[in-house]
Protein backbone atom coordinates (compact mmCIF):
# COMPACT_ATOMS: atom_id res chain seq x y z
CA UNK A 1 0.00 0.00 0.00
CA UNK A 2 1.19 3.51 -0.81
CA UNK A 3 -0.39 6.78 0.34
CA UNK A 4 -0.26 9.90 -1.81
CA UNK A 5 -0.96 13.20 -0.06
CA UNK A 6 -3.26 15.34 -2.20
CA UNK A 7 -3.22 18.25 0.28
CA UNK A 8 -1.26 21.50 0.28
CA UNK A 9 1.05 22.53 3.06
CA UNK A 10 -0.27 25.81 4.43
CA UNK A 11 2.32 28.33 5.61
CA UNK A 12 2.11 31.81 7.03
CA UNK A 13 0.75 34.46 4.72
CA UNK A 14 -0.73 37.69 6.01
CA UNK A 15 -3.19 38.38 3.22
CA UNK A 16 -5.48 36.24 1.10
CA UNK A 17 -5.04 36.94 -2.64
CA UNK A 18 -8.81 36.82 -3.15
CA UNK A 19 -9.56 39.26 -0.30
CA UNK A 20 -6.74 41.57 0.76
CA UNK A 21 -8.39 42.39 4.08
CA UNK A 22 -8.50 38.71 5.08
CA UNK A 23 -5.71 36.91 6.90
CA UNK A 24 -4.82 33.79 4.92
CA UNK A 25 -2.92 31.85 7.61
CA UNK A 26 -1.16 33.53 10.53
CA UNK A 27 0.44 32.01 13.61
CA UNK A 28 0.34 33.84 16.95
CA UNK A 29 2.77 32.34 19.50
CA UNK A 30 1.36 31.65 22.95
CA UNK A 31 4.37 29.80 24.33
CA UNK A 32 7.86 30.12 22.83
CA UNK A 33 10.68 27.58 22.83
CA UNK A 34 13.04 30.05 24.46
CA UNK A 35 10.68 30.66 27.37
CA UNK A 36 9.26 27.25 28.31
CA UNK A 37 11.11 24.66 26.28
CA UNK A 38 8.06 23.91 24.14
CA UNK A 39 5.91 25.79 21.64
CA UNK A 40 2.18 26.51 21.37
CA UNK A 41 0.43 28.71 18.84
CA UNK A 42 -2.93 30.20 17.99
CA UNK A 43 -4.00 30.42 14.35
CA UNK A 44 -5.93 33.11 12.53
CA UNK A 45 -6.97 32.01 9.06
CA UNK A 46 -9.60 31.96 6.37
CA UNK A 47 -11.41 28.63 6.24
CA UNK A 48 -10.61 28.66 2.49
CA UNK A 49 -6.83 28.39 2.97
CA UNK A 50 -5.01 25.58 1.21
CA UNK A 51 -6.82 22.33 0.49
CA UNK A 52 -10.31 22.68 1.91
CA UNK A 53 -13.84 21.39 1.58
CA UNK A 54 -16.74 23.67 0.69
CA UNK A 55 -20.15 22.59 1.91
CA UNK A 56 -23.33 23.68 0.09
CA UNK A 57 -23.90 26.11 2.99
CA UNK A 58 -21.10 28.23 1.49
CA UNK A 59 -23.68 29.68 -0.93
CA UNK A 60 -27.04 28.34 0.24
CA UNK A 61 -28.12 29.23 3.76
CA UNK A 62 -30.54 26.31 4.19
CA UNK A 63 -28.06 23.70 2.95
CA UNK A 64 -25.75 21.59 5.20
CA UNK A 65 -22.54 23.06 6.61
CA UNK A 66 -19.29 21.16 7.08
CA UNK A 67 -20.04 19.39 10.36
CA UNK A 68 -23.21 17.96 8.78
CA UNK A 69 -21.55 16.38 5.75
CA UNK A 70 -21.97 12.59 5.49
CA UNK A 71 -18.59 10.94 5.94
CA UNK A 72 -19.45 8.02 3.67
CA UNK A 73 -19.44 10.39 0.69
CA UNK A 74 -15.89 11.46 1.56
CA UNK A 75 -14.35 7.99 1.66
CA UNK A 76 -14.55 5.97 -1.51
CA UNK A 77 -13.51 5.43 -5.10
CA UNK A 78 -12.54 8.47 -7.16
CA UNK A 79 -12.04 8.85 -10.88
CA UNK A 80 -9.77 11.52 -12.32
CA UNK A 81 -10.58 13.46 -15.49
CA UNK A 82 -7.35 14.38 -17.26
CA UNK A 83 -7.60 18.03 -18.30
CA UNK A 84 -3.87 18.65 -18.45
CA UNK A 85 -4.36 19.92 -22.00
CA UNK A 86 -6.10 22.89 -20.34
CA UNK A 87 -3.46 23.44 -17.66
CA UNK A 88 -2.37 26.75 -19.15
CA UNK A 89 -2.89 30.32 -17.93
CA UNK A 90 -6.52 31.47 -18.11
CA UNK A 91 -7.65 28.41 -20.07
CA UNK A 92 -11.46 28.12 -20.33
CA UNK A 93 -12.67 24.62 -19.56
CA UNK A 94 -15.79 23.99 -21.63
CA UNK A 95 -18.22 21.08 -21.98
CA UNK A 96 -16.32 20.06 -25.12
CA UNK A 97 -13.13 19.77 -23.06
CA UNK A 98 -14.94 17.63 -20.50
CA UNK A 99 -16.35 15.44 -23.29
CA UNK A 100 -12.80 14.88 -24.55
CA UNK A 101 -11.56 13.96 -21.07
CA UNK A 102 -14.52 11.66 -20.49
CA UNK A 103 -13.86 9.82 -23.77
CA UNK A 104 -10.24 9.29 -22.73
CA UNK A 105 -11.44 7.94 -19.39
CA UNK A 106 -13.86 5.54 -21.08
CA UNK A 107 -11.07 4.27 -23.32
CA UNK A 108 -9.46 3.02 -20.11
CA UNK A 109 -12.66 1.19 -19.23
CA UNK A 110 -13.68 3.74 -16.59
CA UNK A 111 -16.83 5.80 -16.20
CA UNK A 112 -17.98 8.69 -14.03
CA UNK A 113 -20.13 7.00 -11.42
CA UNK A 114 -23.17 8.81 -10.01
CA UNK A 115 -22.74 9.28 -6.27
CA UNK A 116 -18.96 8.92 -6.46
CA UNK A 117 -15.95 11.21 -6.23
CA UNK A 118 -14.74 13.05 -9.33
CA UNK A 119 -11.44 14.93 -9.53
CA UNK A 120 -10.44 17.35 -12.27
CA UNK A 121 -6.70 17.39 -13.00
CA UNK A 122 -4.96 20.22 -14.85
CA UNK A 123 -1.58 20.10 -13.04
CA UNK A 124 -1.92 23.83 -12.39
CA UNK A 125 -0.32 23.45 -8.91
CA UNK A 126 3.06 22.69 -10.48
CA UNK A 127 5.03 25.89 -9.97
CA UNK A 128 2.20 27.75 -8.26
CA UNK A 129 1.03 28.45 -4.72
CA UNK A 130 -2.37 29.61 -3.49
CA UNK A 131 -0.65 32.49 -1.69
CA UNK A 132 0.53 33.82 -5.06
CA UNK A 133 -2.08 36.00 -6.80
CA UNK A 134 -1.20 34.31 -10.11
CA UNK A 135 -2.69 31.07 -8.74
CA UNK A 136 -6.05 32.80 -8.91
CA UNK A 137 -5.59 35.42 -11.61
CA UNK A 138 -4.11 33.10 -14.24
CA UNK A 139 -5.70 29.78 -13.28
CA UNK A 140 -7.67 27.64 -15.70
CA UNK A 141 -11.36 27.84 -14.89
CA UNK A 142 -14.70 26.20 -15.54
CA UNK A 143 -17.35 27.95 -17.57
CA UNK A 144 -20.89 27.88 -16.19
CA UNK A 145 -21.76 25.44 -18.97
CA UNK A 146 -18.92 23.16 -17.85
CA UNK A 147 -20.26 23.32 -14.30
CA UNK A 148 -23.66 22.25 -15.64
CA UNK A 149 -21.99 19.35 -17.48
CA UNK A 150 -20.39 18.20 -14.24
CA UNK A 151 -23.53 18.25 -12.09
CA UNK A 152 -25.39 16.39 -14.85
CA UNK A 153 -23.04 13.43 -14.15
CA UNK A 154 -24.34 13.49 -10.55
CA UNK A 155 -21.13 13.01 -8.56
CA UNK A 156 -21.42 13.33 -4.79
CA UNK A 157 -18.04 15.07 -4.48
CA UNK A 158 -16.11 17.22 -6.95
CA UNK A 159 -12.45 18.11 -6.48
CA UNK A 160 -10.18 20.53 -8.35
CA UNK A 161 -6.48 21.35 -8.63
CA UNK A 162 -7.22 24.84 -9.99
CA UNK A 163 -9.22 27.94 -9.04
CA UNK A 164 -12.37 26.88 -10.81
CA UNK A 165 -14.55 30.00 -10.66
CA UNK A 166 -15.37 31.43 -14.09
CA UNK A 167 -13.79 34.74 -14.97
CA UNK A 168 -16.22 37.03 -16.74
CA UNK A 169 -17.27 40.54 -17.45
CA UNK A 170 -17.92 41.24 -13.75
CA UNK A 171 -14.40 40.33 -12.60
CA UNK A 172 -10.96 39.36 -13.87
CA UNK A 173 -8.59 39.34 -10.89
CA UNK A 174 -8.74 37.47 -7.59
CA UNK A 175 -9.27 40.60 -5.52
CA UNK A 176 -12.47 41.28 -7.48
CA UNK A 177 -13.99 37.84 -7.05
CA UNK A 178 -16.35 38.85 -4.24
CA UNK A 179 -18.01 41.31 -6.64
CA UNK A 180 -18.72 38.56 -9.17
CA UNK A 181 -21.75 36.39 -9.71
CA UNK A 182 -19.78 33.26 -8.66
CA UNK A 183 -21.68 31.34 -11.30
CA UNK A 184 -19.72 28.09 -11.00
CA UNK A 185 -20.11 27.79 -7.23
CA UNK A 186 -23.82 28.61 -7.48
CA UNK A 187 -24.30 25.98 -10.18
CA UNK A 188 -22.39 23.17 -8.48
CA UNK A 189 -22.88 23.46 -4.72
CA UNK A 190 -26.66 22.89 -4.51
CA UNK A 191 -26.33 19.73 -6.59
CA UNK A 192 -23.54 17.86 -4.76
CA UNK A 193 -22.56 16.82 -1.25
CA UNK A 194 -19.46 19.05 -1.25
CA UNK A 195 -16.48 20.17 -3.29
CA UNK A 196 -12.76 19.99 -2.57
CA UNK A 197 -10.62 22.94 -3.64
CA UNK A 198 -6.84 23.26 -4.08
CA UNK A 199 -5.88 19.64 -4.55
CA UNK A 200 -2.28 18.83 -5.45
CA UNK A 201 -0.31 15.82 -6.72
CA UNK A 202 -3.04 14.46 -8.95
CA UNK A 203 -0.29 13.52 -11.39
CA UNK A 204 0.89 10.95 -8.85
CA UNK A 205 -2.31 8.90 -8.82
CA UNK A 206 -4.06 6.69 -11.38
CA UNK A 207 -7.39 7.51 -13.03
CA UNK A 208 -9.23 5.29 -10.53
CA UNK A 209 -8.18 5.35 -6.91
CA UNK A 210 -9.45 5.10 -3.33
CA UNK A 211 -9.64 8.47 -1.58
CA UNK A 212 -10.14 9.69 1.97
CA UNK A 213 -11.05 13.38 2.27
CA UNK A 214 -11.95 14.49 5.79
CA UNK A 215 -12.52 18.12 6.78
CA UNK A 216 -12.03 19.49 10.27
CA UNK A 217 -15.36 19.17 12.09
CA UNK A 218 -16.09 22.87 12.24
CA UNK A 219 -19.53 24.48 12.29
CA UNK A 220 -18.64 26.56 9.25
CA UNK A 221 -19.32 26.73 5.51
CA UNK A 222 -15.85 25.38 4.70
CA UNK A 223 -12.95 23.78 6.54
CA UNK A 224 -9.38 22.65 5.91
CA UNK A 225 -9.05 19.02 4.83
CA UNK A 226 -6.39 16.35 4.63
CA UNK A 227 -7.03 14.46 1.42
CA UNK A 228 -5.13 11.28 0.61
CA UNK A 229 -5.20 8.63 -2.08
CA UNK A 230 -4.51 4.99 -1.19
CA UNK A 231 -2.78 2.91 -3.83
CA UNK A 232 -2.63 -0.87 -3.67
CA UNK A 233 0.93 -1.70 -4.67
Amino acid sequence: MRIVDLSMTVEECDSAPFAKEEVYFKLKPIVKWEEKGFVSNMVEMTVHAGTHIDSPHHFFREKPSVEQLPLDALIGEAVVLDLTFKGTPKARITPEDLDRAERALEEKGLRIRPGGILFLRTDWPKGHSTTDPSWWNDSPYLTKEAAEWLVARRPAVLGYDFAQEEKGTDYQNAEEILTSGMRVHRTILPKITCQIENLVNLHQIPSHVKVIALPAKWRTESAPARVVAILDE
